[in-house]
This record gives structure tokens, C-alpha cells and sequence, in this order.
């Protein structure tokens, strides 16, 4: 009786997975939401049943998915999500730290989205590595003809700033990959988190409050070495493979100070006014970091200096 019980579970769980996969393609402005959805079937899966029914089941489910869009499909679905979301599921089994779980479900993340790509390659012969900076711009242009009535001097800026990115884009895919590969592990447990707990089908250890968040401080060496490497291999346009590596150390050490300095703000925010902070208000933080310069820089200063020193541990006394 148990068995059919746990049989029939695992089969709606990979139905789901499979309807929240295909709606995320098929359909126009919702799939987007589903599309971080996706995992959540597959997380509780892996937490559920034994790692070797699991697979089975992501098997199957990659079948059903390949019937109905191909091979590609098929392989953007395993490679995609549904390997990560079981190994989250399997990590939040074995693992009671928070920490463990994530960092163990970026290396899946990560080693997924990286056989993805080459399977991308060998199948379609296109390189997705391969970033073209005349069509980023034309993809600029045509935004900016939508929004014309706006202010010429903000697109001016803007212009100036995406086609500087566009021109390194090519040498930090590494790390915009190793950024892609974490945010995609949190957030899909974040989000299997919370509905495992709303409808107390189990339980995944609990992330801790944003305000919380740090980041261990070898992440200063990090930059250091990038600091340093930068110096070398480096002449006019050429570009060699240690200053291409000291880009994407300084790129994922920035990254890092950011979110570093977001959770300082947002202790601060919290110790200020004493109670939980609302989500619409992380909302307007983030927001407001990621589109005003000024901003950006000064949470980066402060998450560098919160790994350095411990700002909070000082400002908690």
C-alpha cells in the first residue's frame, strides 16, 4: 500500500513537472513566472523517494518531454532544471545546513548548465558561448525606438555603458555562468522551500533571514589574486588567458560584494525600524542598486567592508 502510495506521488510529481515545463514554453507572458516553477516538482522528489527512483522518474519525464518538443527539449529539460531540482532535493535530504545544500546545488547547477551547452552545440551547431556585440547594440537601438519619447541623455549614457559591456560580455561568460548557475540554485530552492512548507508535503531546512547572508572572507583573496593578475597578459586589445581569468575573479568578487552590501543595508534596514522588512521593500533596494550608479558603488564599498571588518557584528553592539 505504501508503495503504490509513494508510486503514484512520484508519477504526479513528474506529470507536473513535465505540464510546468511545456506551459513555460507555449505560453507567452505566464511562462515566465512557470518557468521558475519548473524545479519545484522535481526538488520534492529528490526529498521524497530514493536518488535511483528519482532519476527514473526525471527519466520518464524527459521522454514525455521529448515527444513533445524533440530532443532539444528534451535536453534543455534535464540539463535545464530537472537535475538540479532532484539533486536539491536530495541535498535537502542529507544535508541539515542551508549552506551545504546550496553551495552542493550550484556545483550541480553549474556542471549542468555547462553539459547543456555543449549538447546544444553538437546538436544545432550553434555555439552558445559565442557572443556577437553588433547585435546586442541592434537589440538596443530597436529598444530604444520603442521608448523614444524618453530622455536622449539617459539612452546617451545607457548606449556608452552597453556597448562597453558588450565588448567584454565575451571574456566574463565564465563568470556571468557561475552567477546564472547560483542564482538559479537559490532561487529554485527558495521557491521549492516555500511550497513544500505551504501545503506540508515536507520540509527543507530553513534559508536564513536576507539581513544574515555572509559570504566567507577568502572571497577578499579572491579579488586580491584578480587585482594582481590583472597586470599581466594584457596588451592593448590582446587579451591573454590570466588577465581573462583575473576579469571573471573580479566580476564574481563584485558580484559577491553586492549582495554582501544588499544584506548589510538590509540589516540595518531591519535593526532601524525593529521589525520584519516587507518584501516590496527588498524589491525597491534591489531596484534601486541595480539601476543607480551612485548606488551600486556604495553597496559594493559596504559589502567589501562588511567581509573585511564585520560592519554588522559592530553595529549590532
Amino acid at each position: 500500500m505504501r508503495d503504490t502510495k509513494a508510486l503514484v506521488e512520484s508519477s504526479l510529481l513528474v506529470a507536473l513537472s513535465v505540464v510546468l515545463f511545456l506551459a513555460s514554453h507555449f505560453l507567452p507572458v505566464v511562462g515566465v513566472l512557470l518557468s521558475l516553477f519548473c524545479p519545484v516538482p522535481l526538488v520534492i522528489l529528490g526529498l521524497k523517494v530514493p536518488l535511483k527512483n528519482a532519476f527514473m522518474g526525471t527519466f520518464v519525464a524527459f521522454v514525455l518531454v521529448t515527444l513533445f518538443m524533440g530532443v532539444l527539449g528534451g535536453v534543455l529539460f534535464v540539463f535545464g532544471f530537472a537535475l538540479m531540482g532532484v539533486m536539491l532535493g536530495f541535498f535537502g535530504h542529507r544535508f541539515d545546513k542551508v549552506s551545504e545544500i546550496l553551495f552542493y546545488g550550484f556545483l550541480v547547477s553549474l556542471f549542468s548548465k555547462l553539459i547543456l551547452m555543449a549538447l546544444v552545440k553538437l546538436i544545432t551547431g550553434v555555439n552558445p558561448f559565442a557572443i556577437d556585440p553588433k547585435a546586442i547594440m541592434e537589440a538596443f537601438n530597436e529598444a530604444e525606438a520603442l521608448f523614444s519619447g524618453s530622455s536622449k541623455a539617459f539612452f546617451e549614457t545607457m548606449r556608452m555603458q552597453v556597448e562597453a559591456m558588450s565588448k567584454v560580455m565575451v571574456y566574463i561568460l565564465p563568470a556571468i555562468l557561475i552567477a546564472a548557475s547560483f542564482l538559479d540554485c537559490v532561487i529554485s530552492y527558495l521557491i521549492s522551500q516555500k511550497v513544500a512548507g505551504r501545503f506540508k508535503i515536507t520540509s527543507l531546512p530553513k534559508v536564513p533571514p536576507f539581513g544574515e547572508w555572509r559570504f566567507p572572507k577568502s572571497t577578499l583573496f579572491a579579488f586580491f589574486i584578480a587585482f594582481v593578475l590583472s597586470f599581466f597578459d594584457h596588451s592593448g586589445n590582446n587579451i591573454g588567458v590570466l588577465y581573462m581569468l583575473a576579469l571573471n575573479l573580479k566580476v564574481i568578487s563584485i558580484m559577491i560584494f553586492m549582495v554582501q552590501g544588499m544584506a548589510t543595508v538590509w540589516y540595518i534596514l531591519s535593526k532601524v525600524s525593529k521589525q520584519k522588512i516587507k518584501p516590496w521593500v527588498g524589491v525597491v533596494v534591489v531596484a534601486a542598486v541595480m539601476f543607480i550608479p551612485v548606488l551600486s558603488v556604495a553597496v559594493i564599498m559596504l559589502g567589501f567592508a562588511d567581509i573585511l571588518i564585520d560592519l554588522r557584528a559592530k553595529i549590532g553592539r
